[in-house]
């Protein structure tokens, strides 16, 4: 005989997924991201490195190839109560904001340039 359980709760097929959001602002990822990177947007209407770097995450973690995708599963994230995540265009801008120019180097002997980022804000 199969039991059936009648459940009041919104069921998301990211299985988890709550739970990994809860675990991220119960150990202050937010303002950790704050006092390192700084506050974005001089309102204090912005959303938080922390909230920009955590959509990005979470939609990974759901299958999420491409920053499009957090747009199709922010509906499932905003079933969990009191939970506000930027969309992708907003994420897209956040993450321009952290974007460092390229130094190039010359090879004083080969003569070859190469380039690379040393990204002083993200490390």
């Amino acid at each position: 005989m199969t039991k059936v359980a009648i459940k009041n709760e919104n069921i998301t097929s990211f299985g988890g997924i709550y739970h990994i959001m809860d675990v991220f602002s119960k150990l202050g990822f937010e303002k950790l991201t704050e006092s390192v990177l700084g506050k974005r947007g001089n309102s204090g209407k912005a959303f938080c490195h922390g909230s920009i770097f955590g959509s990005l995450f979470f939609s990974y973690l759901c299958g999420g190839e491409c920053l499009e995708d957090i747009n199709v599963l922010i509906g499932q994230f905003k079933q969990r109560p009191n939970t506000l995540l930027p969309g992708a265009d907003t994420v897209g801008r956040g993450l321009k904001e952290l974007a460092e120019e390229n130094i190039v180097y010359k090879s004083e002997t080969s003569g070859k340039s190469y380039s690379f980022n040393t990204a002083e804000k993200l490390n």
